[in-house]
């Protein structure tokens, strides 16, 4: 049995959800953060054959899950909910 890239992104994606409602912390990482970052990139390699609004606005959520994960912070911005919102708004324009 093989496992596709994104079927282990969301392994990893899982396993991080898990480690953060059970509370496990590493330094300043936001492992929900890492979780979103690692769910919405298994939805955005399929995508990248054909850049699309979709696509980039799917690009832009995984950025912003990446930056709020290593814990960068720009003034009082949740970066978790500006990934969300593009997330969201993929649904919308596709």
């Amino acid at each position: 049995m093989s496992l596709s890239i994104g079927v282990v992104l969301v392994i990893l994606a899982f396993v991080a959800f898990v480690l953060a409602a059970i509370g496990w912390t590493y330094r300043k990482t936001d492992l929900l953060a890492i979780g979103l970052a690692l769910l919405s990139l298994s939805i955005l390699i399929p995508r990248l054959s054909h850049l699309t609004i979709g696509a980039i606005l799917l690009l832009v959520a995984f950025l912003a899950f990446v930056a709020a994960a290593i814990g960068w912070r720009y003034r009082k911005i949740n970066l978790i909910a500006v990934g969300l919102a593009a997330w969201a708004l993929t649904f919308i324009v596709a």
